[in-house]
């Protein structure tokens, strides 16, 4: 590969869904020309800074960049505050061109860079044009007549639709917690479970009973998660419970991954313990049974 000469994938990559990957597979093609992909990323969301407030996340930072280096790109993180203000040829001559020796850029359709966002993708062509650089424009990847987005999808999760999530991402959505102590209801009752927290910069899904799939030593095994406030017994505060097919054994102070599968059923105040153990014999014929 050439020495220090790069292909560029430009956007906020939250999720890595599908409109994300024809960007990122797009950089990756540079290759053959020998030149080193990598993604350029932001050490806040712009929306923290131009909005106030970050939408929240379909996948964490440090899983993100972790699957970012799986599929072979360096991960470029710069200060969202020093180039906000930029003008867009600023940002394609300082930054792309001159820090991080790009010779191919790749981006969406609805990329926006500069001040104010008053670059968008026509402008980066033009602009790469200018310096030399090659630049591809990815068209929206469209499922059902609508546009891949992560808004879309966090729209879907929060409506307890995580198959159709699922197909926009080209993955089950997940979440990883340390597992937590809790009153331990379950193991008296011979279901046992783990207590995670979401963590706070994730979308929350829809509250209720999800099927699911736990990731522990190495294997995948069945589940059945409760996303909630746990109304028989409310504290008030939201906690992931997942009862664990063929898994018997204490996880506390792991990080288990938990991917959502599909919805089940809202949460309900049941009368008794007794009658939410009912239930979850229930929930698990209805999950499971065949």
């Amino acid at each position: 590969m050439r020495e220090n000469e790069t292909s560029a994938a430009l956007g906020s990559f939250d999720g890595l869904h599908a409109g994300h990957q024809s960007v990122l597979q797009s950089a990756l093609s540079f290759r053959e020309d020998g030149l080193l992909p990598f993604v350029l990323l932001f050490d806040v969301h712009p929306q923290a800074v131009l909005r106030g407030a970050a939408p929240p996340l379909l996948m964490l930072p440090a899983a993100r960049d972790a699957r970012l280096r799986e599929m072979g790109f360096s991960v470029r993180t710069v200060s969202f505050a020093q180039i906000h203000d930029m003008e867009p040829e600023a940002f394609v001559r300082d930054i792309l061109c001159g820090t991080l020796h790009a010779r191919a850029v790749s981006c969406g359709y609805n990329y926006r860079f500069g001040r104010g966002g008053s670059g968008d993708a026509d402008c980066l062509r033009r602009l790469c044009g200018q310096y030399g650089v090659q630049c591809r424009i990815c068209p929206p990847v469209e499922m059902n007549g609508e546009a891949v987005s992560s808004t879309r999808i966090r729209a879907l999760l929060e409506a307890g639709r995580p198959e159709e999530a699922a197909k926009l991402l080209g993955r089950p959505f997940s979440f990883a917690g340390t597992v937590v102590h809790g009153a331990e209801n379950g193991r008296l009752y011979g279901y046992p479970t783990i207590n995670q927290h979401l963590p706070q910069e994730l979308v929350t899904p829809r509250y209720g009973v999800y099927v699911s799939r736990t990731f522990v030593d190495g294997v995948w095994y069945d589940s059945l998660t409760n996303i909630g406030v746990r109304p028989t017994l409310p504290d008030g505060t939201p906690v992931c419970e997942t009862h664990i097919l063929g898994v018997d054994r204490t996880l506390y102070g792991e990080q288990i991954p938990v991917e959502l599968l599909r919805y089940l059923r809202s949460e309900k105040k049941f009368r008794s313990l007794d009658d939410v153990f009912r239930q979850v014999r229930l929930d698990l014929d209805a999950a499971f049974a065949h």
